[in-house]
């Protein structure tokens, strides 16, 4: 029982380590208290049970903000809106459960359960369309180990969490695992160390002028008929503030109406920023029929629309939030609660193979809010773009830690490819960040205003572009081998 409770207290520990209280000292001491855990349990289910302690630990308390999205804006009652979250939590601890099953099962040793820990995080990622939050690299973004980002992207840096955390306890027991994993840290710290001497990418012009509107527009208002007049006075009235010569960027659904129905409007103000030699970008929702079908997607426009060379200048989302942009099952469940007819919970995914953006003679990779999170889409498009742009309404999570924690997961993708990242949101957070991972420039939250600030294009390709999860995942399974065998060879040379 003792044990049991220590794996739910450690993976309680985990978002500590995250935004908004960015205690990533936490980290390392909750993985090595839950491999602790792992290594005390007496049978492969007991591994199971803590480690899904471990993962509810972490989940409950890491994605808590959950029940304000569907409590504040999706009218469920508080009382229905915690036990969903709480399910929620549940399910996705199963990961660790099986992580932690898998780590016992391969010798419970340092090595294994790294490996075991990685390939569940990428696991995670994609089944059911993936649930890619929390990976334990993102807390390591303002440390030392942070360069180790454009070499292996926030997997390496997944792994180097777990491995470091889990080798102090593998020092506590004799034998070749211990020196094995004492080996592999310090190679990671060395790594660490010389990745800080390299840069990946070039400048690859002068800095851009860049204005991102947050129009902070209410989110129980936002969607309502009787505000679509006021919405545009509100962005209008922002954009007429802003120097020429600016790329403007208004957030994802800045207007709530289709660009169908009001391009007069949208192409008017790209027109008047475009005579005064600016660029215009907005996220927009998008109608279309095809093969007969109306269908709806959730997309961000360069104003002009129609390029020189004819073709339309439009992204459309790829990777849709389930319940919030599309409805599983929905001839099922459509119509039993309010949260699964949330506004513009009707969309159709976009085409992977569409372009990136282009305008003011620099080209653009586009990702629209949830996107963001998943390392491999952003690491693909980002070749031959001179910069990032991700627009986002976290509106939905009001004051909680959610737009935080998004925020700084956004921030990875930035130190991942080399590249600044221009996001523009609702209410924040809206910022500039260097091709560091740092942040330039930021509005407040909840403040309707207009940020002014400057990018560097960036040209080149980070080791991460280049190769993608691929050689750690490959590592994962070298490593899970290893300590498999480690352990059988140990065994076996017990009288």
């Amino acid at each position: 029982m003792r044990d049991r409770l220590l794996a739910l207290i450690a993976g309680l520990l985990f978002p500590l380590a995250f935004a908004p209280f960015d205690l990533w000292p936490a980290l390392f001491a909750s993985i090595a208290a839950g491999f602790f855990t792992l290594q005390q349990a007496g049978s492969a289910r007991e591994a199971l049970l803590r480690g899904w302690l471990y993962g509810m630990g972490m989940f409950g308390f890491g994605i808590s903000w959950l029940h304000v999205s569907m409590h504040d804006y999706g009218f469920m009652p508080l009382w229905m809106a915690i036990p969903f979250t709480a399910i929620f939590a549940a399910l996705m601890a199963l990961f660790y459960g099986i992580t932690f099953y898998l780590g016992w099962r391969l010798g419970r040793t340092a090595l294994a359960f790294t490996g075991c820990w990685l390939l569940l995080d990428w696991v995670r990622g994609w089944f059911l369309t993936g649930f890619p939050w929390l990976y334990a690299g993102y807390g390591l973004i303002d440390t030392p180990l942070a360069p180790l980002a454009p070499v292996g992207g926030v997997w390496l840096l997944t792994l180097a969490a777990v491995l470091l955390a889990s080798t102090v306890i593998q020092l506590r027991q004799p034998g070749l695992q211990r020196w094995l994993a004492t080996g592999l840290s310090a190679l990671v710290l060395l790594g660490s160390a010389i990745a800080h001497t390299f840069t990946f990418t070039h400048p690859s012009g002068e800095m851009q002028p860049v204005a991102l509107v947050q129009g902070n527009i209410p989110q129980d208002l936002k969607w309502q008929i009787s505000m679509r007049e006021r919405t545009r006075e509100i962005y209008h009235d922002l954009t007429a503030t802003i120097p020429d010569g600016y790329l403007v960027i208004w957030p994802e659904s800045a207007l709530t109406e289709f660009y169908q129905t009001i391009d007069d409007f949208v192409e008017q103000e790209g027109e008047a920023l475009r005579a005064r030699d600016g660029g215009f970008i907005t996220g927009v929702p998008w109608r279309s029929r095809e093969n007969g079908k109306v269908t709806y997607r959730n997309s961000i426009a360069a104003i002009p629309l129609i390029a020189e060379d004819g073709h339309e200048r439009v992204y459309h989302k790829q990777k849709l939030v389930p319940f919030g942009e599309y409805v599983p099952m929905q001839s099922l469940i459509r119509g039993l609660i309010p949260f699964f007819d949330l506004p513009m919970s009707g969309f159709t995914p976009g085409d992977p193979a569409q372009d990136n953006l282009h305008t003011l003679g620099h080209t653009i990779a586009p990702f629209i809010c949830y996107e963001i999170l998943y390392p491999e889409q952003v690491a693909t498009r980002s070749h031959g773009a001179d910069a990032l742009i991700t627009i986002s309404n976290d509106a939905w999570f009001g004051t909680s830690a959610g737009p935080l924690q998004h925020f700084q997961m956004a921030r990875m993708r930035a130190l991942e490819t080399g590249r600044w990242l221009l996001r523009g949101t609702n209410n924040g957070v809206t910022a500039v960040i260097d091709d560091n991972g740092k942040v330039v420039d930021a509005l407040p939250q909840f403040q309707r205003d207009v940020l002014l600030s400057q990018y560097q294009p960036r040209q080149g390709n980070t080791p991460f572009m280049v190769t993608g999860v691929w050689p750690w995942l490959l590592l994962a399974l070298l490593l899970m081998a290893t300590g498999s065998r480690l352990s059988i060879r140990k065994q076996s040379h017990i009288p």
